[in-house]
């Protein structure tokens, strides 16, 4: 399992994946109520199998706007 994916941008994950060579895809998952505000896409489970990443990842609002600004 690789946990160092684990929390990361989906960009960022790829990248490190990219540059060490290493074959992914992307399962996104979609809430049935899905955020309207999300500005972030997040690497929630990584698998490998067959030599090959699966990368499932969600969308997270991770800018919290308060009411001091």
């Amino acid at each position: 399992m690789r946990y160092d994916l684990l929390g990361l941008n989906l960009r960022d994950a790829e990248e490190i994946l990219a540059r060490e060579g290493k074959k992914y895809t992307v399962v996104r998952y979609v809430s049935y109520k899905p955020y309207r505000d999300a500005d972030s896409v997040r690497v929630l489970r990584v698998r490998e199998q067959d030599g090959t990443y699966e990368l499932l990842t969600g969308e997270f609002i991770t800018n919290i706007k308060t009411s001091q600004g």
